[in-house]
C-alpha cells in the first residue's frame, strides 16, 4: 500500500496556506475578451509600417508610409484556462481596421485609404495562416500599388503585431492562473495546444505479485501493459445505510471531496469528482448493501475503465467496507490504492465523524 505522499500526484493533496486550487487540479477560466479588445486596438491603432525595413518593396513601389488609423471592428472572445496545471489559451477574433498610405511619386504624391480585415485570428491557425483581406477605396492605378504592398509586405508587419497579442495573452494575462506548488515553485510551461509527440519512458512503481514492466507515458496518459485487481477494506463507525448514502448522494460527496461532483445514483448514471479527474458510471446499486460502478482516472488511456464493487457489511462497531477493483493498470496500482485511502476513506471518516449517523 502506498505511503502518504506517494503515488500518482493527481491523488496527492498539497497543503496550501492560501487554500487555493490544490495541485492546480480544478478547471479555472479567466475571461480575456475585454482585455483582448483593448490590447489589439493598442497594438494596431496608429501603427506605421516601417518602410526602411522593406527596402525591396519600397524601392519597387516608391512608398512613403502606410498607417493603421483606426480599428473599427474587433469581434470575438478570448479566455485563459488552467486545466490540470496546463495553461490553455482560447481566442477567436474578426478584426477590421482602416489604413491610409502615401506614394511619393506618380500623381503628385498620391494618397490612398482602405480597410484590412482579419477573419481567422484564432488558436486553431498559426500566424502564417492568418488571412489579411485588403481593400482600397481609390480607383487610381497608383493606388493599386499601395494596396498590393500592404497585402504582401505590409501584412507581415501586421502579423507580428498580432503575435505580440497572442504572446501577452499566454504569458502575461494568464500567468496567475497556475499557482506554484510546494515541490514545484515555478509554474509549468505554458502551452497553447497539447500534442502527443512528446513521449517519455518511465519506470512504474513496483507492486508485490506483479512483474514490473516499462510503461510509455504519452501526453500524461498511462499506457497499459498489464492490469491488476485491488482489494481493500476499511471500518467505519456508522450504519451501512449511512455509508451507502455518502457514496450515492451528490451533496454528501461534495462535502468529503470538497469540490463539485456529479453523482447520478441510478444504473447508467454518471459519476465525476475531483474536477473530472475521476469519472465513470453506476452499474448496479443494492441499497445499503453494495455499489458497482465503472471507474477511471483521467490519466488512464482513453475509454479504459476499471470495475469497482463496494460491499457494506454490518459489524459490532459499525460497517466494514470491502472494495474490489478490477482492470486497474498495473503501472497505477499503488497510486490507485493510495487514492482510495487518502481521498475517499480518510475524508469520509473525518468529514462525517468517522461515519457517524447522518440526518
Amino acid at each position: 500500500m502506498a505511503k502518504w505522499g506517494e503515488g500518482d500526484p493527481r491523488w496527492i493533496v498539497e497543503e496550501r496556506a492560501d487554500a487555493k486550487n490544490v495541485n492546480n487540479w480544478h478547471w479555472i477560466e479567466k475571461k480575456a475578451t475585454q482585455w483582448s479588445i483593448d490590447k489589439i486596438k493598442s497594438l494596431l491603432t496608429g501603427f506605421i509600417i516601417d518602410t526602411d525595413k522593406c527596402k525591396k518593396s519600397v524601392i519597387a513601389y516608391d512608398l512613403d508610409y502606410i498607417e493603421i488609423t483606426k480599428v473599427n471592428k474587433c469581434e470575438g472572445e478570448a479566455a485563459a484556462n488552467n486545466r490540470k496545471a496546463k495553461l490553455i489559451i482560447f481566442y477567436e477574433w474578426t478584426i477590421e481596421m482602416e489604413w491610409k498610405g502615401h506614394k511619393k511619386s506618380g500623381e503628385s504624391s498620391l494618397k490612398a485609404c482602405g480597410t484590412v480585415a482579419v477573419n481567422n485570428l484564432s488558436e486553431e491557425y498559426s500566424p502564417e495562416e492568418w488571412d489579411f483581406d485588403v481593400s482600397c477605396q481609390s480607383t487610381k492605378p497608383d493606388a493599386d500599388e499601395i494596396k498590393e504592398f500592404l497585402r504582401t509586405e505590409g501584412a507581415s508587419h501586421l502579423r507580428k503585431q498580432l503575435e505580440i497579442y497572442v504572446t501577452d495573452l499566454r504569458h502575461e494575462y494568464g500567468k496567475d492562473l497556475i499557482l506554484p506548488t510546494k515541490d514545484k515553485p515555478d509554474p509549468p510551461s505554458l502551452v497553447l495546444n497539447q500534442t502527443p509527440n512528446n513521449k517519455t519512458l518511465v519506470e512504474p512503481p513496483r507492486s508485490s505479485g506483479i512483474i514490473s514492466t516499462k510503461v510509455h507515458v504519452v501526453a500524461g496518459d498511462v499506457d497499459i501493459h498489464d492490469t491488476v485487481q485491488i482489494s481493500l477494506q476499511e471500518d467505519f463507525i456508522c450504519t451501512p445505510e449511512d455509508l451507502y448514502k455518502v457514496f450515492v448522494t451528490e451533496e454528501l460527496t461534495k462535502l468529503f471531496t470538497r469540490g463539485n461532483a456529479i453523482v447520478q445514483s441510478t444504473p447508467g448514471g454518471k459519476y465525476a469528482i475531483f474536477g473530472g479527474n475521476v469519472s465513470g458510471s453506476f452499474i448496479d446499486l443494492e441499497p445499503n448493501k453494495a455499489i458497482s460502478m465503472s471507474w477511471r482516472k483521467d490519466n488512464w488511456p482513453e475509454n479504459h475503465y476499471s470495475t469497482v464493487r463496494l460491499d457494506l457489511e454490518q459489524t459490532e462497531t459499525g460497517t466494514r467496507l470491502k472494495l474490489t477493483q478490477t482492470n486497474v493498470p498495473a503501472s497505477d496500482e499503488e497510486g490507485t490504492q493510495s487514492g482510495w485511502q487518502t481521498h475517499y476513506f480518510m475524508p469520509i471518516q473525518q468529514t462525517f465523524g468517522f461515519g457517524g449517523k447522518i440526518f
